[in-house]
């Protein structure tokens, strides 16, 4: 075999690499020096040997790589059916569907009932729920809340202190003698009149009998508006006044009801301020639930919650507000 030898110098040893002329070609071929490769490359045979004053090493027989695994399968992450198909998780609730949610545990513990449903976030300007928000249902003493505001602005929204303890003690109390009072002192029937105009409620009407504060009519989305009004439009010294009495409302009210059925009850660990709503007539009782709502833990409170109901007339007065509470309780961890 014609051959050559090249000096190699490789770390501290050295050694001689004897290279057949066919193997120099193939090299040359590879580092771009020949054009072309030899005739009979095939032919020739790259022989290595190192030389360190001992016999050439052995061979190493050629080894043959492992098999590769095989891939493994790549999911469907369709969202069709199957174990490994995306789970979009819970869709939101629409306002109608959550309100829905609300009437069918009203009507469950009272039977009959009609139901005026809006609960909004004043921070978002969100609406949570609603249901029938625009049909009208009985004040009953929610409409203290008109009595309260007409007597603050009258007084240029600066109460004096006999105006102040009246105020809160009609609205924390509920307390009916007050009421009278004050309704028959401003003009009766043109408070709801005067209220109406100056807040903008489209379906708030005075009573048939102007005797009759509790029968003026009124809609959630009103009762909305109202509380709406007093966050952001009454000035501070005349807010805080209504606020205080809302928040301090008082669980036995002035006539010996429990008033704490619906919000207060019903959304445990919350802020609220609150006014109720109760009457008895020969057809029907009213019992209604309103007022501003926090998530705990010192929150402000941004969600308006007004829920009004027409109940049949032999429903007790813990039937009825039990309803409110289970209604309201729907509301729990989404507000």
């Amino acid at each position: 075999m014609l051959s050559m030898r090249i000096k190699l110098q490789q770390s501290s040893r050295r050694g001689w690499l004897q290279v057949s002329v066919g193997a120099v070609s193939a090299l040359a071929i590879a580092a771009g020096v020949l054009a072309t490769p030899p005739a009979r490359a095939a032919t020739h045979h790259l022989v290595v040997a190192v030389h360190n004053n001992t016999s050439p090493a052995k061979a190493t027989p050629k080894q043959q790589l492992p098999a590769l695994p095989p891939l493994p399968a790549i999911p469907d992450l369709s969202l069709g059916t199957g174990s490994a198909a995306i789970n979009p998780g819970p869709q939101p609730v629409s306002p109608q569907a959550l309100a829905q949610q609300m009437q069918s545990a009203i009507v469950g513990a009272s039977p009959g009932t009609q139901v005026g449903i809006d609960v909004v976030n004043t921070a978002t300007g969100a609406q949570l729920a609603e249901l029938n928000s625009g049909q009208q249902f009985y004040t009953a003493s929610v409409v203290k809340l008109l009595i309260a505001l007409d007597v603050l602005n009258s007084q240029g929204w600066q109460p004096d202190p006999a105006t102040t303890g009246q105020i809160q003690q009609m609205l924390s109390a509920s307390d009916d003698g007050i009421a009278d009072t004050l309704w028959d002192t401003n003009g009766g029937s043109a408070i709801v009149t005067r209220m109406a105009g100056l807040m903008g409620l489209t379906g708030t009407t005075p009573p048939g009998d102007s005797d009759q504060w509790g029968e003026t009519l009124t809609t959630a989305k009103d009762v909305v508006t109202i509380y709406r009004y007093l966050n952001t439009s009454v000035p501070a010294a005349a807010r805080t006044v209504v606020m205080n009495a809302l928040e301090g409302a008082q669980q036995i009210a002035a006539d010996g009801t429990d008033q704490f059925f619906g919000i207060p009850d019903g959304l445990s660990g919350a802020d609220w301020a609150v006014k109720q709503g109760w009457m008895s007539l020969d057809s029907s009782i009213t019992m209604d639930t309103t007022g501003l709502v926090g998530s705990g833990a010192g929150r402000p409170m941004n969600d308006i919650v007004v829920v009004l109901t027409s109940q049949p007339a032999d429903v007790s007065w813990n039937t009825g507000g039990n309803a409110l509470t289970a209604g309201v309780r729907v509301l729990q961890g989404k507000l």
